[in-house]
């Protein structure tokens, strides 16, 4: 038996899913039943975290600061985190954060961006907040081993643990052995967070548990960005038939994954259960932030090209999350010379 902590993202991540439209009547139930169900972690907020709502990446039908205030008021023993990304969020978000209940912050950052998530750490050190790193985009630091050393340099500051965040679902099992076994090398806490653009989630996640991972994200029904997180309730089935923990009881989690859907239609959100599709995988195989998707479907269909030409594009330039405005630049310039090449056939006819 594992004390594996289960960290549930499906009121923050599953904003993507819903164009951030998750509001206080979902927040509240769902609250209570991570509460009711000894869920370790609830994650609650816009889908890319504090600071993040606007026109540009998408408005939250509930601010981040009226969610925190919400879910805590229904947890007790069910820590609640928030995901904050330098750059959306400052230290006044942090501030208003950590005042109005948040237990935990999970720092995030695109891996290339390492370096400007020091600033962060330190400000929870010094209000004595736990906080853990989150490393998005986790493939970008893949090659030649780079995290190991970023780790190391990371540790320095006083950091503790470390969330491998397969933001574009391009990992594969056998990356997973190795990233763990690396960091158990390194003697430091460690999780995953996994997206189905290639359908291993959940099997990675499994692998990352078995070579050192003690905390795993997960999200009812795998609501999340994209093509969707790890699923709880099959994350919950498989410790107990693999003899990993004993800690749930499995048909709470199936009634909830019924009970989920059917409260978003009552809330007349307009959703579409998660699973792999053409895009997904693209965006997998391009290594984009999983999140993409919807808006590279509706600009393909905006300036009549093909989505997967945009998402071979966007994965030249590495675009990250929150780039999303030069989705928008790709899909217009292909328009550009599809209509240029339509020009230059009808004149040689």
């Amino acid at each position: 038996m594992k004390n594996i902590i289960i960290s549930d993202v499906t009121l923050r991540d599953g904003n993507h899913a819903v164009k951030h439209q998750i509001n206080k009547d979902i927040i509240k139930i769902y609250s209570k039943f991570a509460e009711e169900n000894k869920i370790d972690i609830l994650e609650v907020g816009h889908g890319n975290g504090l600071g993040a709502s606007s026109l540009t990446i998408g408005r939250s039908k509930v601010s981040n600061l009226d969610a925190i205030k919400l879910a805590k008021k229904n947890l007790k023993k069910t820590k609640l985190s928030v995901h904050s990304i330098p750059g959306f969020s400052t230290l006044e978000d942090l501030k208003l954060a950590i005042d109005n209940g948040a237990d935990l912050i999970r720092v995030g950052c695109n891996s290339s961006d390492i370096d400007i998530i020091e600033r962060q750490f330190l400000y929870c050190k010094k209000n004595k907040v736990e906080s853990w790193c989150v490393f998005m985009m986790f493939h970008q630091i893949y090659p030649n081993n780079r995290y190991i050393t970023i780790v190391k340099n990371l540790k320095k500051i006083g950091i503790k643990t470390f969330i491998v965040m397969d933001s574009a679902g391009i990992l594969l099992p056998e990356d997973i052995k190795k990233i763990f076994k690396n960091l158990r090398k390194l003697n430091v806490r460690s999780g995953f967070h996994g997206h189905n653009n290639l359908g291993c989630a959940v099997s990675n996640t499994l692998e990352a548990i078995k070579h050192g991972a003690t905390i795993v994200d997960c999200a009812i029904r795998g609501f999340g960005a994209g093509a969707g997180n790890t699923q709880l309730e099959l994350i919950i089935a498989l410790l107990k038939k693999l003899r990993i923990s004993k800690k749930f009881n499995e048909r709470h989690f199936y009634n909830m994954s019924d009970k989920f859907v059917k409260i978003l239609k009552k809330n007349k959100i307009d959703y579409q259960d998660i699973f792999t599709n053409p895009i997904s995988i693209s965006t997998g195989l391009n290594g984009l932030f999983s999140g993409f998707s919807p808006k590279i479907r509706s600009f393909a269909e905006k300036y009549n090209v093909s989505p997967y030409d945009i998402s071979n594009l966007a994965g030249e330039k590495q675009l990250a999350a929150g780039q999303d405005d030069l989705l928008m630049n790709i899909a217009h310039n292909l328009s550009m010379i599809r209509k240029k090449r339509i020009k230059i056939k009808l004149y040689r006819i």
